[in-house]
């Protein structure tokens, strides 16, 4: 058997697909902000005191739209239930990422190997077992005694 290799736990389909839900999450926040900044100019509520500073300067002019005070601060607050679904969706993914890789390091040697393959790089069996170096029937043992001990693959 060939000398046990540092394993980058980081580096798994698994993390990076939830990398980037983080990511989309954030895009999708950063929209949301935007869309309230362009409300908030649309209702002439970018004033110096933020929503309660009210531009009253006359009406609309050609070509500029606007949008009628109620319907702003609805508007609004659609966004920030939408921002504050997102930052909670971004903290769930964040614990999913860090019990990820806890249960990873808690593991050791084949056992670690079979993880970080099968869970963390969503491997087949066949493929998990030829990247390991053990045989299909070998890896399906180890697994079936982590699932009854430890219950790791039930993340």
């Amino acid at each position: 058997m060939s000398a046990p290799r540092t394993l980058n736990l980081n580096d798994g389909k698994l993390i990076k697909d939830i990398d980037f839900q983080i990511l989309m999450c954030r895009e999708k926040i950063r929209n949301h902000l935007k869309s309230i900044e362009k409300v908030k100019r649309m209702a002439g509520m970018n004033g110096p005191a933020g929503i309660g500073g009210m531009d009253y300067s006359g009406m609309p002019h050609a070509g500029f739209s606007h949008m009628e005070f109620p319907d702003a601060l609805a508007s609004i607050a659609r966004d920030e239930e939408y921002i504050a679904k997102e930052r909670e969706s971004i903290r769930s993914l964040q614990r999913r990422r860090r019990n990820l890789i806890r249960a990873a390091e808690k593991l050791e040697g084949t056992e670690q190997s079979i993880f970080v393959c099968r869970v963390m790089n969503r491997m087949s069996q066949d493929e998990a077992a030829d990247a390991i170096g053990i045989s299909r029937r070998q890896l399906q043992r180890i697994e079936q005694k982590m699932r009854g001990c430890t219950g790791v693959f039930g993340l």
